[in-house]
């Protein structure tokens, strides 16, 4: 395994993150104990998995037993087929109907929301000769993806009656306020499994109904039905202010000391000199800024971790640059460790921490981590 500072040029940069598949592995664990055996699980990998890596996540969550993957884009099932994964995979997302046929030459169940995509995916099963499993999206409060539950039972009975290739394998929906509004939640959950029933009633067998995020899955029981899609959760984050499940969170971003000085009383640090120092300050400046995804908007707010001690970004983050002040008394060596996110034997900086001081979302923070950074897998996949 490479390391940071190693001769691999990855690493002349000094950033980099690590992920711990082990906390990946036991996220999942534990998922599969609250919902119980009879409630498959789907690993959301989207977005290479939340920044975690999509191909090393994804081993590290079937290892651990997810049932299936949801991806957000056609690219992402490739990839998981093309590295060797075989289970279930659900585009979350529509595709455009040209691109229908991929479905079937990669096995990826796609949702579907209207007859556009479907006439396609029916041509194309007539060319194979063969089924196409579809999850029938409908929307119950999300305002996103898929016709309300009218238009939806006529879109099902359209599918069943006249696209004999297409089997609605599984219906879903999605919750906008699961982790904020219990009230709204619970009356989607209601029109959901009515919308449901109404299916069955009309002899459209569904074997996968699923509507479950993160934070439902973890506080509403009655929203599990046949199948839950966890995703924040998954990576160790807690994905509402009232859930206390016992989550490890997986990534560290981490970096290292490539200057320091002292700023003089009444002189400043970065653009739009927005710090300025009341006395000597001792400043540090590390290698990472927005262009990696740390947040702009942190500038001035968030902190660090430097030898267990939690310090002050200071002045506007830059392109791949921010600095931070050291602790009175402290001093700084080029090449020191610094922890922007994770945890040190004593201090944390979480990504709900992060994304607090930044006016966003934990989502956000992790998403937003480029792809260039070099990602350390600490298991049994191999670093990147």
């Amino acid at each position: 395994m490479s390391r940071p500072g190693s001769r691999d040029p990855l690493f002349f940069r000094p950033l980099w993150i690590e992920v711990d598949d082990s906390a990946l592995r036991r996220n999942l664990k534990h998922i599969r104990r609250h919902v119980g055996t009879r409630v498959k699980i789907l690993a959301t990998v989207k977005q290479e998995a939340y920044g975690h890596g999509l191909i090393p996540a994804a081993r590290a969550f079937a290892a651990a037993g997810a049932d299936l993957f949801g991806v957000g884009s056609l690219e992402e099932a490739i990839q998981l087929r093309k590295a060797g994964i075989k289970k279930e995979i659900l585009l979350l997302s529509l595709l455009l109907p040209k691109y229908a046929s991929y479905c079937l030459e990669y096995r990826v169940i796609p949702a579907v929301a209207g007859l556009a995509l479907v006439r396609q995916l029916q041509k194309a099963a007539e060319k194979r000769a063969c089924t196409v499993p579809v999850h029938l999206k409908i929307d119950t409060g999300m305002g996103r993806l898929g016709p309300y539950r009218r238009q939806a039972a006529e879109l099902a009975e359209e599918i069943r009656s006249r696209y004999p290739r297409l089997e609605i394998d599984g219906v879903f929906t999605h919750f906008p306020v699961a982790d904020t509004d219990p009230e709204f939640t619970r009356a989607q959950i209601e029109a959901f499994r009515g919308f449901v029933a109404q299916l069955r009633t009309a002899g459209v067998p569904v074997r996968l109904v699923h509507c479950a995020n993160s934070a439902a899955t973890l506080l509403f029981a009655d929203s599990h039905f046949s199948l839950v899609r966890p995703g924040l959760a998954l990576y160790g984050v807690q994905p509402a202010s009232n859930t206390e499940f016992p989550l490890s969170p997986a990534l560290s971003l981490k970096s290292r000391v490539i200057y320091r000085k002292i700023v003089p009383r009444g002189g400043s640090v970065s653009y739009g000199r927005t710090f300025r120092a009341k006395s000597s300050t001792r400043i540090a400046t590390v290698a990472a800024g927005y262009a990696d995804g740390y947040p702009w908007s942190a500038s001035n707010r968030a902190q660090v971790i430097f030898k267990n001690c939690l310090c002050p970004q200071t002045g506007r983050v830059c392109m791949d640059h921010f600095m931070f002040r050291l602790p009175r008394g402290q001093d700084a060596r080029i090449g020191d460790e610094v922890i922007l996110l994770g945890k040190s034997s004593r201090r944390r900086v979480s990504a709900e921490q992060l994304a607090h001081w930044a006016g966003t979302i934990p989502y956000e923070i992790l998403t937003r981590l480029s792809d260039r950074i070099p990602r350390i897998y600490r298991g049994n996949t191999k670093s990147r």
